[in-house]
């Protein structure tokens, strides 16, 4: 008689699976962060840095399966959209734009220098 058994690591690999994720996640976290952090720095087209407080606001965070980029400064969304008095002078959609085929190395798991 023969016995025959089969061993599963689907639970091994679904969790390294998820760990890469989450490790690409806060790479693409950083990536963006850093980006968003130039763009609000430049002085071309954007209004004068004053105090650095939108720009040393500028976070991430990763949760599970998702990354969250911004800031709590209120002046923040209102640069990025415009309002009906100011003209829109946007920082962090251009950042992620920018850094989109980074992003998707990130996610896909490959090493490289972020700066």
């Amino acid at each position: 008689m023969m016995s025959v058994t089969i061993k599963s690591y689907r639970k091994e690999r679904q969790a390294e699976i998820l760990d890469g994720l989450q490790k690409g996640l806060q790479k693409a976290g950083l990536i963006v962060e850093r980006q968003a952090k130039i763009n609000v720095s430049q002085t071309t087209g954007h209004p004068q840095v004053q105090t650095g407080r939108l720009r040393s606001s500028i976070t991430h965070n990763v949760g599970q399966g998702e990354v969250e980029i911004g800031t709590n400064v209120d002046y923040g969304r209102y640069l990025e959209l415009g309002t009906v008095n100011h003209p829109p002078y946007p920082w962090l959609f251009p950042a992620l734009e920018e850094k989109k085929s980074d992003i998707i190395q990130a996610l896909k798991g490959r090493d490289f220098s972020i700066g």
